[in-house]
């Protein structure tokens, strides 16, 4: 139709100018919504992922010793054999890297989740410099210091963001407990407890490690709540203070 009319002598070009100009922002409209539909389906089939993932993933066996606590813990090695065959099987790619230091110390490492269906997620994780022993001296160089803080930072980060659990048995079965993301009731109960809680939904979903609450790990539902019961009381706590001392 626009090549028609352009073809016009009696077409005003002013007219033909508002034309092609509406044509543009047409095609540039159609353009935003087709790339818009493409993340959507990009996130949800991420999402979606995520959670089939997480509910095949098996509690990683504890099979180190740390004779400083004495306790058990499972490092990187045994969570990678363990766990990353089954990400790696859900079109999950995973990477770290090592970002300087915060100005308490701390070491910051970037992390990021791709997907195959093309949506990533990233963000940045800060690690104590782990340079000191059980009773305060040092006990390492400094590239030891930055090897042993990386390395507990990618085994730490890792375990967080794909909700992997360890446990001293060996027999591979899933803690008790739900898995997966909250059910439509529970991501209604906090969106509650952070209204009355008078929290900052953008803050809450980020100590969270999410994007929006729906997504909030379903294994984590009764701690997050308590951690909203925990932030109203300590803000009553303040704005008594500040009263008192008014």
């Amino acid at each position: 139709m626009i090549e028609r009319i352009a073809m016009d002598p009696t077409i005003p070009i002013d007219r033909l100018e508002q034309m092609l100009a509406m044509k543009e922002r047409m095609e540039d409209r159609n353009r935003e919504m087709a790339r818009e539909d493409r993340e959507y389906e990009a996130k949800t089939a991420y999402f979606s992922a995520m959670s089939a993932c997480q509910k095949e993933l098996p509690v990683v066996t504890k099979n180190k010793r740390n004779s400083h606590t004495n306790s058990n813990y499972a490092d990187l090695a045994a969570i990678e054999d363990q766990a990353m065959p089954i990400i790696y099987a859900h079109g999950f790619g995973v990477s770290f890297q090592p970002d300087g230091y915060n100005d308490l110390g701390e070491l910051l490492i970037k992390w990021e989740i791709s997907h195959s269906g093309g949506y990533v997620r990233n963000g940045v994780g800060a690690i104590p410099v782990d340079g000191a022993g059980a009773k305060g001296g040092v006990n390492k160089t400094g590239t030891q210091a930055f090897g042993s803080t990386a390395t507990y930072g990618r085994r730490y980060l890792l375990c967080m963001l794909f909700n992997i659990s360890t446990g001293d048995d060996n027999d591979g079965n899933r803690p008790k407990g739900p898995a997966g993301p909250v059910s439509e009731e529970q991501a209604t109960q906090l969106r509650q407890k952070v209204d009355d809680a008078g929290a900052d939904i953008e803050r809450f979903c980020k100590r969270w490690h999410i994007g929006a609450i729906p997504e909030m790990p379903a294994a984590k539902f009764d701690e997050a709540m308590a951690s909203l019961d925990r932030f109203a009381q300590q803000k009553k706590q303040r704005q008594t203070e500040e009263q008192n001392n008014g």
